[in-house]
């Protein structure tokens, strides 16, 4: 009787322990998960962060940084960078705009860089960069950057770079604008947003930081999100998320299969690889 007793007790000792053991695993893992989302999608730190992880349609605004997180990153210190994939299917298709156009990546009251589908011919552009900035007194005014156009059916890198009053522009490894303007940018805290009504396409991977990135690192950045063929990795379904040459130059033994790699088998042929 004795020994069944404590056998029984030591049984129900184990099982509240098991218990007790489960209960702070899954403890752990909602702190563990509680954490996660605060410091890096909710709020997160200093440098780089890629706060658009996953492919977003253009179709309808959307708040992708809070506005505290903006504050601290893009406009509250005296330089920034804000850098995305996006891909342009057609222009504005709706006449809500009297200018013709529209934000695709904003900072609401501070800048915003704007696509027209048919740009009236004095505006010279369809794409610009507009800035609010101080006036004389309390008064405020756009400043215009003119940009070359947005090519359309393909994922283009643009980065904007800010160092005090002057404003770089990046399409994919090219600076395409770089100008100083004529008074300081307005500095009001708002959240990043991409896309608006009547646009259509998608942006992915917009990453913030709160220092002006150097165009080296800038273009380093950008290589992590595109393939050998420059596609970005999530919008090409081929590839699932590989580089062409991984996905393809390798052919398991026994397969009537070529590696892109092998010489044909006439000669005379010219052999081209991608690793020329």
């Amino acid at each position: 009787m004795e020994l069944n007793y404590h056998l029984s007790t030591y049984f129900r000792f184990q099982s509240i322990d098991r218990m007790s053991f489960g209960v702070i695993a899954v403890i752990l893992i909602l702190i563990a998960i509680t954490v996660y989302l605060v410091v890096y999608v909710i709020y997160p730190s200093g440098g780089s962060n890629d706060v658009l992880p996953t492919l977003t349609p253009l179709s309808d605004k959307k708040d992708i940084v809070m506005p505290d997180v903006t504050q601290k990153t893009l406009l509250g210190n005296n330089g920034g960078t804000i850098m995305g994939m996006f891909q342009l299917l057609s222009g504005d298709r709706t006449s809500k705009y009297s200018n013709n156009y529209t934000p695709i990546l904003q900072v609401a009251n501070n800048w915003y860089l704007e696509v027209a589908n048919a740009p009236d011919p004095k505006q010279h552009s369809s794409a610009r960069l507009r800035v609010r900035t101080n006036g004389q007194g309390t008064s405020t005014q756009d400043e215009m950057i003119d940009l070359p156009p947005l090519p359309k059916q393909k994922w283009v890198f643009i980065a904007i770079l800010r160092d005090g009053r002057r404003f770089d522009v990046i399409y994919d490894d090219k600076i395409v604008a770089s100008q100083r303007l004529e008074h300081y940018p307005v500095v009001i805290s708002s959240p990043v947003s991409i896309g608006g009504t009547g646009l259509d396409g998608a942006a992915i991977h917009v990453i913030i930081n709160n220092t002006r990135m150097s165009p080296m690192d800038i273009e380093r950045t950008r290589r992590t999100l595109v393939d050998t063929k420059q596609l970005v990795l999530e919008a090409d379904p081929l590839h699932t998320g590989l580089p062409a040459v991984s996905l393809f130059a390798q052919c398991p033994p026994g397969l009537p299969c070529n590696t892109v790699t092998q010489p044909p088998v006439n000669q005379m042929l010219q052999w081209s690889t991608p690793y020329a």
